[in-house]
């Protein structure tokens, strides 16, 4: 009851206390029209016009008062009256009042959507066509953050490898590098020849090196230090044969860039060029009858034998296992350039069940060179499309809305203090919601306690940024985003009554491996108003809301958090065969570990991780 009306009703009491001559005189009936906006608008302009006009039957009767969102309103002589209100991003509820100070209120409430831009969907469909939805960022800490140089850990059980660089360490660690070679080796030929099996070689220390470059590469250095080769066979030069016993020990270093760009069917291209192998000073430790002729034939040089040792390191152990890394980057690039490759879900809720497909493709790919700012980023588009599960067509539900809400028009990504970001922007978490809106999904019935309801979303939901000042939390973690609902209507038919909700619940962005998936709030906010005027009615706005929390909510977002799901890239090491080329690397765990909290900021969702390799120690 507002303050005036109040006065009012006190100096009539008095009047009658004291004996007035005459009864006072009865409040006339109010009738408030609002012009704009509409129920369920979608707004973008910088204020919300409020609308309307208000009217009395006995207009003798105390002075008609107009309030919107609890603000006292100036009225015109014609009972008009018009406000500006600041939009908050979302959904924005108007509640208007309207009396004469004697009378009852007359109220109506309505929810409005205001975001800065609207996406709008393919023309006559649910789906989008979203360019730049996702930007992968593989920093250079991804590849190697460590100085130059510097190898890996390997006092720790299991042994952790948290880059690229390292990981190509610890897995080389794990291979005997002779099981690449193919039995007998034969090099040489004419006077001087070696006919060589190498039964093991196994290096005392590994290096290797990752730095972005300019060139749109990756400058890889291996370097093999003390490798022991064991060895037997013959050394023929002359009319001589030499048996060979015993082994050779040497530094071998290999050298390569790795060109990353994006191919026309937008995958991801790894390209090998510039490779060079080369090995350092021979230290001989042959046995058997002819070893000390040969460890002579290594320490002086000059001779066929050196010669064709040398030509074995570089021509067949070297790039018998420089060989192996391109696979491996083009397995972990390739699959980065599918983050969303034909994934699909299928939800149901209360209306029409949804499938919704989406398929991403790399659509550009930036290398940019730096010790500390370097980075490889692959931007992907995304579609997405609706239909039945069947497969069939589905026809828009909500044909005129304006699509997507934009909670940015121009927005600016995040910066990921991890080797590994992923950015999703607002914009495809809301066109998938609008999507599923748009395709019938929140339309339906849903029944309690032997009544059944209609409820229709008038809005689709909304994904912003959780405010500031928000003490939203899920399992004692702050909220990364709110998802808003605005009018959604509940109409019972046998009660002949209609109610409006607003309904506003956190959602948390979970990470398990390799899977980002999305939990919310069970029991939101929710704003209950009754729509009709029905004279004894016998629901209440607070039983409304407790369908709505322990029915409909459920239903209508209950299963859509738990299947929505981004699988983030990781190279699948079974593929590429490493466990057929070390048993230690059959038990290897290759996973994304997620660092810190997801950021959002200005349109985008940011989320960060590091590479992490675990394996048992290597022998």
């Amino acid at each position: 009851m507002r303050t005036s009306r109040c006065l009012v009703l006190s100096l009539l009491a008095l009047v009658v206390a004291c004996g007035g001559p005459t009864d006072p005189p009865a409040p006339g009936d109010i009738t408030l029209t609002l012009t704009s906006p509409s129920i369920g608008a979608e707004l973008s302009d910088a204020t919300i016009s409020v609308t309307g006009s208000v009217a009395t039957t006995n207009p003798e009767v105390g002075a008609l008062e107009v309030w919107v969102n609890g603000a006292r309103t100036a009225i015109g002589g014609d009972g008009a009256f018009s406000v500006a209100l600041t939009p908050a991003l979302g959904i924005n509820h108007i509640d208007v009042e309207a009396g004469d100070g004697f009378g009852a209120y007359v109220v109506q409430e309505l929810d409005v959507l205001w975001v800065p831009a609207y996406l709008p969907p393919v023309a006559g469909t649910a789906g989008f066509d979203l360019a730049d939805a996702l930007e992968l960022r593989l920093g250079q800490r991804f590849f190697d953050p460590r100085p130059f140089d510097t190898s890996l850990d390997l006092t720790t059980d299991p042994v952790v490898a948290h880059d690229l660089a390292a990981a190509l360490e610890l897995i080389v660690r794990h291979i005997d590098l002779a099981k690449l070679l193919d039995g007998n080796i034969q090099v040489g030929g004419g006077t001087a020849s070696l006919n060589i099996v190498i039964p093991s070689a196994r290096p005392d220390k590994i290096v290797v090196d990752a730095r972005i470059v300019d060139g749109d590469a990756i400058a890889l250095d291996i370097d093999l230090l003390g490798v022991f080769l064991a060895t037997t066979g013959t050394f023929r030069f002359g009319n001589r044969n030499l048996a060979i016993a015993g082994g050779i020990a040497a530094d071998m270093h290999a050298s390569t860039r790795l060109g990353i760009a994006r191919a026309a069917d937008g995958t991801i291209d790894v390209t090998v060029s510039n490779t060079a192998a080369r090995v350092g000073p021979l230290v001989p430790q042959f046995t058997g009858p002819n070893g000390s002729e040969l460890d002579a034939f290594i320490t002086l040089g000059g001779n066929d034998f050196r010669r064709l040792v040398e030509d074995l390191i570089v021509a067949e152990l070297v790039p018998a296992f420089t060989n192996q890394v391109p696979p491996l980057l083009e397995s972990l690039l390739g699959a980065a350039g599918g983050v969303l490759d034909d994934v699909r879900f299928e939800l149901e809720a209360l209306g029409t069940p949804v499938a919704v497909t989406l398929d991403g493709a790399s659509a550009a790919v930036a290398v940019v060179p730096g010790p500390a700012s370097g980075h490889v980023t692959i931007a992907h588009d995304v579609t997405l499309r609706t239909t039945t599960p069947a497969g069939a067509p589905l026809v828009p539900v909500h044909g005129t809305s304006r699509g997507a809400p934009r909670v940015d028009a121009n927005p600016a990504r995040p910066l990921a203090a991890t080797s590994l970001g992923l950015d999703v922007r607002h914009d495809l978490l809301n066109a998938l919601l609008h999507a599923l809106w748009n395709g019938g999904l929140l339309d339906g019935a849903a029944s309690f306690g032997g009544l059944s309801a209609g409820v229709a979303a008038k809005l689709p939901p909304v994904v912003v940024p959780t405010p500031p000042e928000s003490s939203c939390k899920i399992d004692g973690e702050r909220c990364d985003i709110l998802l808003q609902l605005g009018q959604l209507e509940v109409s019972l038919a046998d009660f002949e009554q209609s109610f409006g909700v607003s309904a506003v619940a956190g959602a948390r962005i979970v990470i398990r491996g390799n899977t980002v998936s999305f939990k919310i709030q069970t029991v939101p906010q929710l704003r209950v108003w009754e729509i009709t005027t029905v004279e004894g009615g016998r629901l209440t706005s607070e039983a409304i809301r407790d369908v709505i929390a322990t029915v409909v909510w459920p239903r209508l977002f209950g299963a859509i958090g738990e299947n929505l799901s981004i699988t983030l890239p990781i190279p699948d090491l079974a593929a590429l065969g490493l466990g057929d080329l070390a048993p230690g690397l059959m038990d290897a765990n290759l996973e994304l570990v997620m660092r810190q909290r997801p950021s959002v900021a200005n349109g985008y969702l940011g989320l960060g991780a590091d590479l992490q390799l675990a394996t048992p120690p290597p022998p």
